[in-house]
C-alpha cells in the first residue's frame, strides 16, 4: 500500500458532474487496490458534498468573494486556448492556498507519494510539497497544461522546473510525451499511460436515451458526439461531413452534446450548410445520463483537430466510454486516439481536419450494420481487457512501486 496525496485543480464538485471525472476514477482505483488516496482540489461555488464519495477531498479557497473563485474545473481557460484576464490575478492567491492545503494533507497522511496532476499550476505546488517532504513526485500531463506551457515563455519554464523535479511523468499521448522531452523532462521518467473507461457503467445493455431527449425523429441512423463546444473538439469539421452522409444516408441526424463558445457558430455552419435539419446541439449531457446518450448512437465520432492557436486534445475519455458502450468508433488519427484504436479492428481513424475523409469512414459504418456490430463488439472487448480504470490504477501502482 501506499499514501499519496492527489492534486487536481478539475475535480467532480456534485454527485453527476462531468467535470473531470477521470481523475476521480483514477483515484477509486487506486484505492480498490489498496492504496490510501487523499485528494487535494480547488473550491468552486458548485461544490456540493456527495455521500457516496469513497475518496476524501479538501476544497481549498483562494478568492474573498464567491464568484472569485474562477481557478480550475475548465474556467481559466477561454476556449482552451487563453488564460482569463482575472486568473494571473488570482494565481498567487491560488498558489499558497494549494500549497497550505496539500502540506496540511501530506503531513497527516504521512503521504509517500505527491500525485499532481496537470503541470500547471499543480506541478509547481505538488515539486514544493515534495521537496519539502522529502517524498517523489508523481506529474500527470492532460493537455491543457502543456499547451499553455509551450504557448507561454514564462510558464514554459516554470513547467520545465517542475518536469525536471517530477520522479515519474505520465502523458495520454505521443504529442504530451514529446512536449514533457522538449520542455526538459528525462524521456526516461516520461511514461505513455492512456486513460480508460468504467466498463460497468458504460456498456452496450444501458438502455439509450429518449431520442425526443435530444431532438431527433424516431427514425433514421443517428451519428453523436460530445465534448465541450470549442475549436480543438473538430465539430466544425463534423458538420462540414453530414453533407456527404446524408447523400448517402438522407435519415441521418447528428448530434453534438456540450456546451461551449461555439454554440451559436456550429449552429450558423449547419445553416449555411443546409444541414440545419439534420444536426442537433442540445446542451450539457449531464454525467448520470452519458451511458444513455452513447447508447443512443449507431456511429460515435471523435473529430478531434488541431486548432488555430496548436492547441490538441491529449485522450477524450468519452472515446474509451464509447468503446466500452460498444458503439463503432469513427476518430481522427490525432493524440491519444491511435493508442486505443486499432484502425478496421475495434474502430475506424481518419485524417484530421478533413471533411470529405470523415463522411467516408462514416458512411463505410452506416452502410454496413454487420460490420458496424463486430468493430462495436471488438471496442468493448478492449475497454474490458485493457482500456479500464483498473488497468490504468495497476499500471499507476507499477509506476509508484519503482519510486
Amino acid at each position: 500500500m501506499t499514501r499519496v496525496t492527489v492534486l487536481a485543480s478539475s475535480y467532480p464538485r456534485y454527485p453527476g458532474d462531468g467535470t473531470a471525472p477521470f481523475v476521480q476514477s483514477i483515484c477509486e482505483g487506486l484505492a480498490e487496490l489498496g492504496h490510501d488516496v487523499s485528494v487535494v482540489a480547488p473550491y468552486d461555488p458548485a461544490v456540493r458534498p456527495d455521500p457516496q464519495a469513497s475518496i476524501p477531498v479538501l476544497r481549498f479557497r483562494y478568492a474573498p468573494v464567491e464568484k472569485w473563485h474562477i481557478m480550475g474545473h475548465a474556467k481559466a481557460l477561454a476556449g482552451d486556448t487563453r488564460l482569463r484576464p482575472g486568473s494571473f490575478l488570482l494565481l498567487p492567491a491560488f498558489l499558497l492556498a494549494e500549497y497550505r492545503a496539500t502540506l496540511a494533507v501530506a503531513r497527516r497522511q504521512r503521504a509517500e507519494v505527491i500525485h499532481a496532476h496537470w503541470a500547471l499550476p499543480n506541478g509547481l505546488v505538488g515539486a514544493q510539497v515534495a521537496q519539502r517532504l522529502g517524498v517523489p513526485l508523481a506529474l500527470s500531463l492532460h493537455g491543457s497544461d502543456m499547451f499553455v506551457a509551450m504557448r507561454y515563455r514564462p510558464f514554459g519554464r516554470v513547467a520545465g522546473y517542475v518536469l525536471r523535479r517530477a520522479a515519474v511523468i505520465t502523458a495520454c499521448s505521443p504529442e504530451l510525451q514529446a512536449a514533457a522531452v522538449r520542455l526538459g523532462a528525462d524521456p526516461a521518467r516520461v511514461h505513455l499511460v492512456p486513460w480508460g473507461a468504467d466498463p460497468t457503467r458504460f456498456h452496450p445493455a444501458v438502455p439509450p436515451l429518449g431520442r425526443r431527449a435530444v431532438g431527433i425523429p424516431e427514425d433514421g441512423p443517428v451519428i453523436a458526439a460530445l465534448g465541450r463546444l470549442v475549436p480543438k473538439k473538430g465539430f466544425a469539421v463534423l458538420i462540414q461531413a453530414l453533407p456527404g452522409i446524408l447523400k448517402k444516408h438522407p435519415a441521418a441526424h447528428l448530434v453534438i452534446g456540450g456546451m461551449g463558445q461555439q454554440q451559436a457558430e456550429l449552429a450558423a455552419l449547419a445553416e449555411r450548410l443546409g444541414v440545419a435539419e439534420h444536426l442537433h446541439l442540445p446542451g450539457a449531457i449531464p454525467w448520470q445520463d452519458v451511458a444513455a446518450f452513447l447508447t443512443l448512437a449507431d456511429v460515435f465520432v471523435v473529430p478531434s483537430v488541431r486548432d488555430a492557436a496548436g492547441n490538441l486534445d491529449g485522450l477524450p475519455t468519452v472515446l474509451l466510454e464509447a468503446m466500452a458502450a460498444g458503439r463503432t468508433v469513427v476518430a481522427t488519427r490525432l493524440a491519444g486516439m491511435p493508442l486505443v484504436i486499432e484502425h478496421g479492428h475495434n474502430g475506424l481513424l481518419c485524417e484530421a481536419g478533413a471533411p470529405a475523409p470523415l463522411a467516408q469512414a462514416i458512411n463505410c459504418v452506416l452502410d454496413d450494420p454487420g460490420e458496424r456490430a463486430r468493430l462495436g463488439r471488438a471496442a468493448r472487448a478492449a475497454v474490458e481487457q485493457r482500456f479500464n480504470w483498473r488497468e490504468v490504477a495497476r499500471c499507476f501502482t507499477a509506476l509508484f512501486g519503482d519510486l
